[in-house]
């Protein structure tokens, strides 16, 4: 988690101004009764009122809280906002959150239905069946970011040939886009429309493919 933690510090202080103001009124709508903490009660109600059910739970609230005090602060909210916007899978094995290196199926990753991860453990376990009329082929997350370098012309083989793709490494899909259109943001839309439409702008930073052409950053 410390990790993550840093990954969120890093994307909100080498933000703008402007995103910096964000990241702060996302704190503040969390903040529903306005004592500059987030309660239990508060990361529930809001976790279940915008679908993120499996992170309703205790445990995942004292895992944000990094000073154990039994509130989120700002910063603490931040690495939560950070989870959510850079899609943090479920492992659909064993359930819980994958905060670090984790697997995706290649064939659900651009899938309308959405990626199908396993943590590390259920895949090297081999504890998940999931296949496509046999074919199973999942890839650890930075793998599949590579897949994503198409060879230029200038990239030759050692035989001096132009390099192509073997037809077995073919990918399988032409393009990999952010899961769905919607905002993925977890405050009530009554408290959120001072910024919602500079967060729609803002959300598709980390997508996979869209690195390279985009100024934006995930907060």
């Amino acid at each position: 988690m410390e990790v993550v933690r840093a990954i969120a510090d890093a994307h909100y202080r080498a933000g703008s101004d402007a995103v910096k103001s964000l990241a702060y009124e996302f704190f503040r709508a969390l903040d529903t009764d306005g004592d500059g903490r987030v309660s239990l009660h508060e990361f529930l109600v809001l976790m279940n009122q915008e679908g993120h059910t499996r992170l309703a739970n205790p445990y995942f609230y004292r895992v944000l809280d990094r000073d154990g005090n039994g509130f989120l602060d700002f910063w603490e909210v931040l690495t939560l906002y950070y989870i959510i916007k850079s899609g943090r899978p479920i492992c659909q094995c064993c359930g819980i959150l994958v905060i670090d290196t984790f697997f995706s199926c290649v064939e659900c990753f651009n899938s309308s239905e959405g990626s199908h991860s396993l943590c590390i453990h259920c895949y090297r376990a081999k504890r998940s069946h999931h296949n496509h009329n046999g074919r199973q082929q999942f890839l650890d997350t930075f793998t599949l970011l590579q897949t994503k370098k198409r060879p230029t012309p200038e990239h030759h083989n050692i035989q001096g040939r132009p390099w192509e793709w073997p037809p077995s490494a073919q990918p399988s899909w032409s393009s990999i886009t952010p899961q769905g259109q919607g905002s993925t943001a977890i405050v009530p839309t009554t408290r959120m429309s001072r910024w919602k439409a500079a967060l729609e702008a803002l959300e598709v930073g980390l997508a996979i493919g869209n690195i390279s052409s985009t100024l934006c950053t995930i907060l």
